[in-house]
């Protein structure tokens, strides 16, 4: 930029010379020939200061929200709204190094993660040029496409002129969902949850009565008031409903220690097990909810998404594991015991982590007693620990390994 200053300066100069000597030697052409650079240099820097006036860069896509490895259209548009043409115009446009795009002319970005997008042209006036292309985002999460940067100049390239265009748009990508299978969870009864037929649950929205207490009753159903009237432990009953709460428990820490920083396969592998358990959920017609110790991209706070069977719950869940980031916000055995005081009885907790330390296993005990169904999805490089009788257990890591050493899955 400099230099191009620099070298107009040094134009500008050459015509002021020029018109000095023809006013010493009295040369009449010499002065006139100095005084059309100067109306030249004037006139390239009205326009230039122009150029851009008037001038927009838009960009639309055909969807904007995907899956990974799915195709979308990027369109974008240059328009000259204004009766003075441009004899050039460049533009660079951000795009996330994670989408991929074919067919287009890629450059490097000052801004980190993401390259640009490059437009050079020329337009008269009142035009309107447009591209198309095809991307193809390779990743998970919350992506921005955009800020673009223009720079246009004059017709005689004296000067240039430069403007941004500030407006962004965002591309939410979903991360994968296979079928349990491809997982090695097996397609029938995979969490356990039917046994002899269809499993019935009683309803704690339904209450019938009470009855005396019998070993392994849950505490929960514990009725302190009858029980101090009556002189001997009672517990509440509800009417019996088939219509089963299975709450995804997504766990990411992925090695012992936070400062050791992450694992982004081992990410990975939870989160799509996750999305993939919670679609057989919701295709299955459960009532779904999920929570996570870790926090989403546009929040500061653990990720909890309430049980619910809405037509768009499996949407709000499969947007929730988007753009989960890889930082725990405290250990995954304290979260479970916060989150079970507010589960009904007969609720299924998937707990779908990379690392089991001792003290979650001990809060897995601890819910069992308590007469919550449980099940764990495995998915860590290490073997899966002990874990109390009864809870179902998925160690899918192998799966996982011979999908990333085929090429079929891992982060890009």
């Amino acid at each position: 930029m400099l230099l191009e200053r620099a070298w107009h300066d040094l134009w500008i100069g050459l015509f002021v010379i020029l018109i000095a000597i023809g006013v010493f030697a009295g040369q009449g052409l010499v002065i006139g020939l100095g005084t059309m650079g100067l109306l030249m240099a004037g006139l390239a820097g009205l326009w230039s200061r122009l150029s851009l006036d008037e001038v927009t860069y838009t960009r639309k896509l055909s969807q904007q929200r995907v899956f990974i490895g799915e195709e979308v259209t990027l369109a974008v548009t240059l328009t000259n709204r204004k009766p003075v043409p441009l004899g050039r115009v460049r533009v660079e446009d951000d795009l996330p190094d994670s989408v991929e795009i074919s067919d287009a002319d890629i450059g490097s970005s000052p801004s980190p993660n993401t390259r640009s997008l490059r437009h050079y042209t020329s337009m008269s006036w009142y035009e309107r040029i447009s591209w198309e292309y095809r991307i193809r985002p390779t990743e998970r999460g919350l992506f921005y496409l955009g800020p673009a940067r223009l720079r246009s100049g004059d017709l005689f390239g004296f000067f240039t002129s430069d403007a941004n265009s500030p407006d962004r748009d965002h591309l939410l990508v979903y991360p994968r969902v296979l079928p349990l299978p491809e997982l090695g969870i097996p397609a029938l009864r995979p969490m356990g949850e039917t046994r002899g037929g269809i499993r019935i649950f009683p309803d704690p929205a339904r209450p019938s009565g009470i009855r005396d207490y019998q070993r392994g009753d849950p505490l929960k159903t514990v009725d302190w008031k009858a029980t101090a009237r009556m002189q001997r432990l009672q517990v509440r009953t509800f009417e019996p409903s088939s219509a089963m709460t299975m709450v995804l428990a997504v766990g990411i820490e992925t090695t012992a220690r936070y400062w050791e920083g992450y694992s982004p396969v081992n990410l990975e592998r939870v989160i799509t097990a996750a999305a993939s358990v919670a679609t057989y959920a919701v295709e299955s017609h459960h009532v779904l909810g999920l929570f996570s110790n870790g926090t989403p991209i546009l929040s500061d706070r653990p990720m909890s998404v309430a049980p619910s069977r809405a037509p768009d719950q499996l949407t709000v869940v499969l947007e929730a594991l988007a753009t989960i980031r890889p930082m725990a916000q405290g250990p995954m055995s304290s979260r479970l015991l916060e989150h079970a005081r507010e589960f009904r009885l007969g609720t299924t907790i998937v707990l779908i982590v990379a690392l089991i330390p001792e003290e979650l296993v001990e809060t897995l005990s601890r819910l069992k007693r308590q007469g919550f169904e449980l099940a764990v999805i495995y998915v860590g490089d290490e073997d899966c620990p002990q874990l109390p009788e009864g809870v179902v257990v998925h160690d899918i890591r192998e799966h996982f390994a011979r999908m990333e050493l085929a090429g079929d899955f891992g982060p890009s």
